[in-house]
C-alpha cells in the first residue's frame, strides 16, 4: 500500500506565484514530481532513520537547491548531522532560553516582519545589547538560529531569500574578543553550508576602523558565491535605496521602534515554538569525521583566512 502523505496548499499570492517562476521555474507540476522523487531518496537514503516527510519541511530544501533532488538531498544530510552533531547549537531553540530571550526581545537579532523591495526577508544585527559578561558565542549562535528557522518557516523566504543587515557602528572591542578564528570559521560553517536559506545580500553598515581586522574574518569565512554578495555602505541612505527604509528598525532610518519589532518576533516564536521544537524529531546515522562539508570548502576557507580574499563590494 502506498504511503501518503500530506497534500502542499498553494496559499501563495500571483505575486509570488510568479516570483517562484522566475526564481525558481516552479509550478505545481514540478513541486509534486520533485516532492515525489526527494520523498523516494530519503527512504532509499543509509543514513536517514527518521525524518519529516511533510511538504512543508521538504520544499525548503528544494527551493534553496532549485529542485535538484540529488543537491537537496545532499543539503538535508548536512542539516540533519549538523543539528546531531552540535546540540549545544540547536537543542530547545525557544523563549524559555533566558539568553535567547532577552537577546530577541532586545532587537539584537530581528527578522523584520516586511520583506524588501524583491520581496526577500530581512534579518537585522545590532550587538548593542550584547552583553559579553552575560552571554556567550553560543548564545548568540543559539538565538540566529532561532530566527533562521522562523525564516525558514516562510515561504517567502524560500522563495525570494533573505537579506542579513549588520549595524557594523555598535561594534565593541570586547564583543570582537569573544569570537576567535575556530569560533567564526565554525558558525559560518554551520549556517551558510547547512541551514535551507537562499541568502540573497550581506549589508555591514558604518563599519569602525577598529572592526577591520574582524570584518575580515567574517569575510572570509564565507564561500566566494556569499563573499560577491557583501554590501560594506558607509551610511543607512545605502540601505534605504537597496532595499527600502520603512521595513528597517526606527534608529536604522525605519518606522518601527526596534523593540516593538522585537515583540513581533517574539509573538512569531511562541506562535511556531512547538514547530520549531519538533524539528529535533530525527535520527540520522553520523560518522566519526564530524561533519563533512564536501568539495574543497575548508580548503579554500583557510586559505581565505590565512591570505587575501576576494574584493568586497564597498558603496
Amino acid at each position: 500500500m502506498a504511503k501518503e502523505y500530506d497534500q502542499y496548499e498553494c496559499n501563495l499570492s500571483e505575486e509570488l506565484k510568479k516570483k517562484a517562476w522566475d526564481n525558481l521555474r516552479e509550478d505545481e507540476t514540478l513541486r509534486t514530481q520533485a516532492l515525489e522523487q526527494f520523498r523516494e531518496w530519503i527512504e532509499k537514503h543509509p543514513k536517514i532513520k527518521r525524518c519529516r516527510m511533510d511538504a512543508n519541511f521538504l520544499l525548503r530544501f528544494l527551493r534553496t537547491k532549485k529542485f535538484s533532488v540529488p543537491d537537496a538531498i545532499q543539503l538535508l544530510e548536512k542539516y540533519l548531522t549538523t543539528r546531531k552533531v552540535l546540540p549545544q547549537l540547536f537543542d530547545k531553540l525557544s523563549l524559555d532560553d533566558p539568553a535567547i530571550h532577552h537577546l530577541i526581545s532586545k532587537g539584537s537579532v530581528l527578522l523584520l516582519p516586511e520583506p524588501d523591495k524583491e520581496g526577500r526577508l530581512v534579518i537585522t544585527f545590532d550587538p548593542e545589547e550584547y552583553d559579553v559578561n552575560k552571554y556567550t558565542t553560543v548564545d548568540g549562535i543559539r538565538a540566529t538560529n532561532l530566527i533562521l528557522e522562523l525564516a525558514n518557516l516562510d515561504e517567502r523566504a524560500q522563495i525570494c531569500g533573505i537579506v542579513h543587515v549588520m549595524d557594523w557602528s555598535k561594534l565593541t572591542l570586547p564583543f570582537m574578543g569573544m569570537w576567535t578564528v575556530t569560533q567564526t570559521k565554525n558558525f559560518t560553517r554551520c549556517w551558510q553550508k547547512t541551514f535551507p536559506l537562499r541568502h540573497g545580500a550581506f549589508f555591514f553598515v558604518n563599519m569602525p576602523a577598529f572592526s577591520v581586522a574582524f570584518s575580515k574574518l567574517v569575510f572570509s569565512c564565507l564561500s566566494a558565491k556569499l563573499r560577491d554578495r557583501i554590501h560594506v555602505v558607509k551610511n543607512w541612505e545605502n540601505v534605504h535605496e537597496k532595499l527600502g527604509s520603512s521595513i528597517l528598525p526606527q534608529d536604522c532610518g525605519g518606522k518601527l521602534p526596534r523593540l516593538e519589532l522585537a515583540k513581533k518576533v517574539m509573538e512569531l516564536a511562541e506562535k511556531h515554538r512547538e514547530e520549531i521544537l519538533s524539528l529535533n524529531d530525527f535520527d540520522i546515522e553520523v560518522s566519526n569525521s564530524d561533519l563533512n562539508f564536501g568539495d574543497s570548502y575548508d580548503a579554500d576557507l583557510d586559505s581565505a583566512i590565512v591570505g587575501s580574499f576576494r574584493k568586497i563590494n564597498v558603496d
